[in-house]
């Protein structure tokens, strides 16, 4: 009996150090592992930031050749004639409103009114909008669009309603029958603020 006693105290002894040796297995890798796996997201981190530092690094090297190459674009876009070149938005707008009365007048059509809304400013570019009111027929109105589209400083039309009107001109005999646009649109150039 004795020896059944030290045979189970012995599987018992066993027992309890191979848990003490598990414990202290487990013990420093539920330490270790979540430490690492935090040391590792902190080494990925510090190694996105270190290439974000070259690409930032790379930009101020090359800040002197983009602005030689802005220079360059402003100075294309001001030769080409894109813009309206006027001291405020008052002298844009009148210019833009002689600008529609030729093209109404060159097109057969009789100009209404025009008027000169408030544009908005969008950084370096001053929007410059004219309310118009024509009357023409339908080749006159094209004529016109077509003039304010293709034109240099560019200028577009927006907000276009078109009403028509039929017209019957001459006695019964000789009787012309047509139809008359009443035309309204919005036009927008645009005033380039003066670069330094």
């Amino acid at each position: 009996m004795a020896e059944s006693t030290t045979a189970q105290g012995k599987a018992h002894c066993g027992l309890y150090l191979s848990g003490l040796l598990l414990l202290l297995v487990l013990l420093p890798a539920l330490v270790l592992v979540p430490w690492w796996l935090q040391w590792n997201s902190y080494r990925e981190t510090a190694s996105e930031v270190a290439q974000r530092i070259a690409r930032y690094r790379t930009l101020l090297d090359s800040r002197g050749e983009l602005k030689a190459r802005l220079g360059s674009l402003r100075k294309q876009l001001k030769a080409g004639g894109y813009f309206i070149e006027a001291g405020n938005t008052e002298l844009a707008a009148a210019r833009m409103q002689q600008f529609v009365k030729e093209a109404v007048e060159k097109a057969g059509g009789t100009l209404v009114s025009t008027q000169n809304l408030a544009g908005h400013e969008t950084g370096q570019l001053q929007p410059i909008e004219i309310r118009v009111r024509m009357k023409g027929d339908v080749e006159s109105l094209a004529r016109v669009l077509l003039a304010l589209e293709a034109s240099r400083p560019v200028m577009t039309v927006e907000d276009l309603s078109i009403r028509s009107r039929r017209t019957v001109r001459g006695r019964r005999k000789n009787r012309v029958e047509g139809y008359s646009l009443d035309a309204n649109f919005r036009v927008v150039g645009y005033l380039a603020e003066v670069s330094p």
